[in-house]
């Protein structure tokens, strides 16, 4: 496949950081494709550091939340392909080469999925997992998306998916962006797949999931049910 393939990953105090990298590169070599790998970071710890003495490149986030640190990744990268993924080892690279398949059956954006056949969670209790079918109840009936998890946030898209979003026009920040950039891309006439991904919640580090990020969520999952709504009175 002669394409250039982006692998961005946002970083905040990353612990396992080194490993990601190795565990990305092992992948890539063996699927014998160009990549290059971009850093989106707000630490304030040694991360950069390793980043470095790893030759990954580094794009010092200025902007807030999960989502500002996506859109400056995706505005920055080069690829044909762009990955985005977790820091943490919760989004294994293993998985990089089913994107890639699914990409190539004609799909604009490929999303991993806990929730379809060969889909699982690891870490997660039942609390956790019926906080999370609810947000993505909620969120697939706002928005209208038909994936079966749209609050994933290990994904690919194509350049010209990128191309065609107006992120200044978005009102999401943290990790409701993962829903308003899936829901636009709909509208955008994108076809949007998905593969199973095994989710090993936070390997290392902690969680930066907040009451903010919920709600944000939720009210995202609303204004966009509401615009459904008032196109389809048009």
């Amino acid at each position: 496949m002669n394409l250039l393939i982006s692998i961005i990953i946002p970083t905040k105090n990353e612990p396992a950081i080194e490993t990601l990298i190795s565990k990305i590169t092992e992948v890539m070599k063996r699927l014998n494709v160009n990549y290059d790998i971009l850093a989106v970071d707000k630490s304030d710890d040694d991360t950069q550091d390793k980043l470095r003495s790893l030759g990954i490149g580094i794009l010092v986030q200025k902007s807030k939340g999960l989502g500002g640190a996506i859109v400056e990744g995706l505005n920055a990268s080069k690829g044909d392909l762009v990955f985005v993924m977790d820091a943490d080892l919760s989004h294994d690279p293993k998985f990089i080469p089913l994107f890639i398949e699914k990409y190539k059956e004609g799909f604009d954006v490929v999303v991993g999925s806990r929730r379809i056949e060969g889909g699982e969670v690891i870490g997660w209790g039942i609390y956790r997992k019926m906080v999370s079918g609810i947000a993505n109840f909620i969120g697939r009936l706002g928005s209208g998306l038909k994936i079966s998890d749209i609050t994933s946030g290990y994904r690919l898209y194509r350049k010209t998916v990128i191309k065609s979003l107006d992120f200044q026009d978005f009102k999401t920040s943290g990790y409701a962006f993962q829903i308003e950039v899936l829901s636009k891309a709909l509208n955008n006439g994108f076809r949007i797949g998905e593969v199973p991904i095994v989710f090993n919640d936070r390997a290392e580090g902690k969680s930066k999931l907040s009451k903010k990020d919920i709600f944000e969520f939720l009210l995202t999952s609303v204004r966009l049910g509401f615009r459904r709504f008032l196109r389809s009175l048009s």
